[in-house]
């Protein structure tokens, strides 16, 4: 039983170290790769929503040239 007790006391720090270790590398890398898509996907949407505008813009602006002509 203590030599169960001792492996499960070392075997305890040594999963937490892993586990710590696995959260400091891989945490900021996490919440940089959500970070960079949040921001791609803005861009992706502001520049998707401002094509849109300015081409429903410039139709809108031709046809009101066109019924000037």
């Amino acid at each position: 039983m203590k030599e169960g007790l001792k492996g499960f006391s070392v075997y305890v720090p040594g999963a937490l170290f892993i586990m710590l270790g696995i959260l400091v590398v891989f945490f900021p890398m996490l919440l940089v790769g959500l970070f960079s898509a949040g921001l791609i996907l803005i861009g992706i949407t502001a520049i998707s929503v401002a094509h849109h505008l300015r081409k429903h813009h410039r139709n809108s602006h031709w046809k009101v040239n066109w019924e000037h002509v």
